[in-house]
């Protein structure tokens, strides 16, 4: 065997043919991966090698069926195949030996391509590229090689001519590479075939590992389609050993009827391959996985994973990003493909994704109602500006950064870009993408749990105490009654609230709070119900900064502070004010005339708020907009974890009761000495099992009260642990209204911009009432990986001819240093 593979790799190295295949292959990826501008990947910015693993098989189509072509075929020409029949060497070494030969050759080819990994890697800006997965896509590579290289040796095994094995070949691997995937997608599969017609071809199963994902099943199929290929390979070089040594007579005076001979012939292979496959459906149900990719980017939560096994009935997936796309979103649109195909692995390929352009097809009138209904879904289009090339002009286009589920007969929109970490100063644009990519699997994740689940939990809008039910909560109502049964619960008329009310909203009670509407509240709690507070301690309105330029916060009175101090915290009577990152307020600065001069200032009393960096409620959120928040502090409270989900920035101060809020603010707000308070929270989620505030108060009548008439026996100490969250602002809350109506929750009218109050609200929602955890994979953290653009312009040119060049000078060098061996070898032979 082995005499056999240095055999073909002496005669493959002595030609020029050889090292002209290898030297096309490596100046063809060098063109389209440095040069050409659709494909070139110092234009795309990221430090991946992504494009290269895509383009690859394509042109590995047309260089294994090159190497392997004269295999056998040479042997058939020449007449040597008759002569290796007589040596003592087995049929099945003889194949081994050639498809090693050809396999070696072709990682030779791969080799050099090296260069590129440790070039982007020197161009890298930050983060450098991820070795873990372009190892993985390697090794992908090297399988795809191993299967392109036993079809072409099949290939050769069939006739004499090479180029008419090459044109065979070839075909064949374009076959099995693509040919399945274009069957699934015929509309007479989509019923539910599509998905395992398209695990038969090869390229599903190279997309999985050159990802950087190494999954049994793929190894098992890849092996199994090499074994089958040189294992037909071996029969059919049988049969024409068999032709060749025997006659006519021969065969005729066996006895054995001609049609049972042509039919037996296909029995075993038949066999054979409904074997493989009986094989490969077992793998599917036990395998193992690995991820290699530094973040793990395609390792599924087990609360994902459960999920999509609950899934009983096809998903329709619409995806809107599609077409000429900017390097960001181009990237973040793979990220979905990529988590999307992994989502189908755990549901049976029930997830059917459709990837297109909704308005490439539209006049303009249909654009605009389109426009329209998506905005009215929640999904805000964009508009991307960039250049179909280098020195071109930029063009612009409205990008739908969005999808829509559908699940019998219904349907919920994904806002890939809703509530993302906006992002940081000096950061570049591309960060805000790849924050995205954080949260795509909790969006989809999320999306399919709701629409699919089978019972909506209930919860409660409290009233009673001076809380809003008009157009300031709007929003917050739509989006309660769109994700969960919602019930107004009337807490100055109901002594017990009902178990069904998995937990309640209190949005900014204006009213004093009495002791029986506290033991309520107490007593929901300690049975394992859960609430959210939004409270404003302080009154500190800016409609009475607009009309007098200034106003006195003072205490509302709502007598919380024993029942919050209970749970665990203290909601301080001051105000928070943070310089460092703050929104506008759009304040009467002069007249001009009889007119009034209106300017939208930073105003200190409108903090954006950071989220937590490990809690998946508020990590990786955006800002969230307050306004005239209070501070809040933690008091011991035994049993209870806290958790800050909400604080200020760097630069912050308190400012105590009585506050007097006026424009003299905005003097001093650049002075970094004036605010010399971090991290003051505003709101904390409280977790544990909490203690009764009326514990050794409550009297004999109104304990038995409460467990003969209402069945809800009073506890001193929870059994059960629970949930609260307290928020020091209740406008966080709230949607502002204008003369037209009501805005979004979180968009402020003076800043132009949807701040992340509503998916803050949502993930509070989620954390509580949801058993499925999906709220869990809001914690991935992921590495934006970038070239260096000052690298990259500056030696552009000198990048593209290492890149070019270097591996074709490398393969030349290879070249001549064998053929400097070879002679010196033989010439000390001849010597002798």
């Amino acid at each position: 065997m082995w005499a056999v593979c240095k055999k073909e790799l002496r005669q493959f190295f002595s030609s020029l043919t050889g090292y002209i295949a290898i030297i096309v292959f490596l100046l063809l990826n060098g063109l389209l991966l440095f040069v050409f501008p659709d494909t070139d990947i110092l234009s795309f910015g990221y430090a991946t090698l992504d494009k290269f693993f895509e383009l690859a098989p394509w042109i590995l189509l047309l260089l294994t069926p090159a190497i392997t072509m004269r295999s056998f075929s040479d042997e058939f020409r020449m007449g040597t195949f008759e002569t290796l029949q007589t040596v003592p060497l087995t049929r099945g070494r003889l194949i081994i030996g050639k498809y090693l030969a050809s396999l070696i050759v072709v990682l030779i080819a791969l080799l050099p391509t090296l260069v590129y990994f440790l070039c982007i890697q020197r161009l890298s800006g930050q983060g450098g590229i991820d070795t873990g997965a372009t190892m993985g896509s390697y090794l992908g590579l090297v399988l795809l090689a191993g299967v392109f290289t036993a079809i072409g040796i099949w290939c050769s095994s069939f006739t004499a001519n090479a180029v008419v094995a090459f044109i065979v070949a070839a075909f064949a691997c374009f076959l099995l590479y693509s040919g399945f995937a274009a069957i699934s997608a015929l509309p007479v599969f989509s019923a539910g075939l599509d998905y395992y017609i398209g695990m038969l071809g090869l390229d599903f199963h190279y997309r999985s590992i050159s990802r950087g994902v190494v999954d049994g099943r793929d190894l098992l199929y890849i092996a199994s389609v090499i074994f089958l290929f040189l294992y037909l390979t071996g029969r059919h070089l049988a049969g024409r050993a068999g032709r060749h040594s025997r006659s006519r007579h021969t065969a005729e005076q066996s006895g054995e009827p001609k049609a049972g001979r042509a039919g037996g012939a296909w029995l075993q292979p038949l066999g054979l391959v409904v074997v493989l496959a009986l094989v490969n459906l077992l793998a599917s149900r036990l395998h193992f996985r690995l991820d290699l990719t530094q973040e793990k980017r395609y390792t599924l939560s087990d609360a994902t994973k459960e999920m999509l096994g609950r899934v009983d009935d096809d998903i329709q997936i619409d995806f809107f990003l599609a077409g000429d796309l900017k390097a960001g979103i181009r990237k973040l649109a793979k990220s979905t493909d990529d988590l999307l195909h992994e989502f189908n692995e755990y549901c049976d390929g029930r997830i059917r994704v459709h990837p297109y352009d909704p308005l490439a097809t539209l006049d303009d009138s249909a654009k605009v109602n389109f426009l329209d209904s998506m905005r009215r879904m929640g999904i805000q289009p964009m508009t991307q500006v960039a250049q179909a090339k280098r020195g071109e002009e930029e063009s612009q286009r409205v990008v739908i950064p969005a999808a829509i589920v559908r699940y019998k007969g219904h349907n919920r929109a994904v806002n890939l870009l809703s509530g993302v970490q906006e992002r940081g100063e000096g950061q570049p644009e591309e960060q805000l993408y790849t924050n995205a990519e954080t949260l795509l699997e909790y969006k989809f994740g999320s999306a399919i749990d709701k629409i699919t689940q089978k019972t909506v939990p209930v919860v409660g809008y409290v009233m009673g105490n001076g809380e809003p039910l008009d157009y300031r909560v709007v929003n917050l109502i739509e989006d309660l009654r769109h994700n969960y049964r919602l019930g107004i619960v009337a807490l100055d008329s109901v002594p017990v609230i009902p178990a069904e009310y998995k937990a309640l909203v209190i949005v900014k009670p204006t009213e004093k709070f009495t002791e029986r509407e506290k033991l309520t509240l107490d007593q929901y709690v300690l049975h394992g119900g859960q609430i959210i507070w939004a409270v404003d301690v302080l009154h500190a309105e800016k409609d009475s900064l607009r009309q007098e330029q200034g106003s006195i916060a003072y205490d509302r009175g709502l007598e919380l502070e024993d029942l919050f101090f209970r749970y665990g915290v203290r909601v301080n009577q001051d105000l928070v004010e943070d310089a460092g990152q703050c929104a506008n307020l759009s304040i009467v600065v002069g007249m001009q005339g009889d007119k009034p001069q209106i300017e939208a200032l930073k105003w200190p009393y409108y903090p954006l708020l950071n989220g937590s960096l490990t809690h998946p409620i508020s990590k990786n959120l955006d800002f969230v907009l307050a306004q005239f928040a209070n501070s809040i502090d933690t008091v011991k409270a035994p049993g209870i974890k806290k958790t800050v989900l909400l604080q200020t920035s760097a630069n912050s101060r308190r400012v105590s009761t009585p506050a007097l809020i006026t424009l003299d603010v905005l003097k001093y707000k650049d002075d970094p000495r004036m605010f010399p308070e971090s991290n003051i929270p505003v709101a904390i989620l409280l977790e544990g099992k909490f203690r009764s505030l009326f514990a050794n108060r409550v009297t004999k009548s109104e304990a038995d009260s409460l467990a003969n008439v209402y069945h809800t026996p009073f506890l001193a100490e929870a059994t059960t642990p629970s949930r609260v969250i307290v928020v020091a602002d209740g406008d966080i809350f709230m949607n502002e209204v204008t003369k037209e109506g009501p805005l979004e929750l979180g968009f402020s009218a003076d800043n132009g911009y949807k701040f992340a109050n509503e998916d803050f609200i949502a993930n509070c929602f989620e954390y509580m009432v949801n058993p499925s955890r999906i709220l869990e994979t809001r914690s991935k953290d992921y590495t934006l990986r970038l070239l260096d653009p000052a690298k990259v312009e500056t030696d552009r040119s000198l990048w593209q001819f290492i890149n070019i060049g270097l591996p074709i000078v490398l393969v030349v060098l290879g070249g001549y240093i064998y053929q400097a061996l070879r002679r010196r070898r033989f010439t000390g032979k001849a010597y002798l």
